[in-house]
């Protein structure tokens, strides 16, 4: 378990700060690897689909795996990630990568209210409206892209207005 980025990192921080290795790290910290593991193992697939960020989860359910078959019998599948270079990373409120640890998400079965505040703070870019914005680097665009259809997405990449907030209007869509 000691091989987890999120357990490396911790330790690092720790070493940097001058403190015990093992200073605030957390049980639940240290075998989350093994619950990611039960998670993907459970469904017995061959192929899981993941991010970048996430292989390192599969390669381990798979080495637990490997390891009970080789005691137990085989019982588990071998899983294997895949990663489709076509799906981005979905930026946060803040444009970072969208993760419940940054607090940058959108709370989609939250109160509308709510779902419209968390919309209304998303980033974007420091262009004075009036200027031309591109869609390639706007949250909010992405953001949409994520839930809109690819006719949809065609329509709007070429009709939407690049000035005067047109992608920000987007943010309205985003909420029903």
């Amino acid at each position: 378990m000691n091989r987890a980025h999120a357990y490396k990192a911790a330790v690092q921080a720790n070493e940097t700060a001058g403190e015990d290795p093992d200073y605030g790290i957390t049980m639940g910290l240290f075998s989350y690897p093994i619950l990611m593991a039960a998670d993907i193992l459970i469904f017995n697939a061959h192929r899981v689909p993941v991010g970048r960020d996430q292989i390192q989860h599969v390669e381990m359910a798979r080495d637990i795996a490997q390891r009970f078959n080789h005691h137990y019998g085989e019982t588990f599948t071998l899983p294997e990630a895949v990663v489709d270079d076509h799906v981005a990373v979905l930026k946060g409120l803040d444009g970072r990568k969208m993760s419940k640890s940054y607090g940058n998400t959108i709370p989609l079965f939250g109160q509308p209210k709510q779902l419209q505040k968390s919309i209304n703070k998303i980033k974007t870019n420091l262009l004075e409206p009036g200027e031309p914005k591109e869609t390639d680097d706007s949250t909010v665009f992405q953001i949409w892209c994520a839930f809109a259809d690819e006719p949809e997405r065609s329509k709007c990449v070429k009709h939407l207005p690049r000035a005067s907030g047109g992608v920000k209007r987007k943010s309205s869509c985003l909420s029903e």
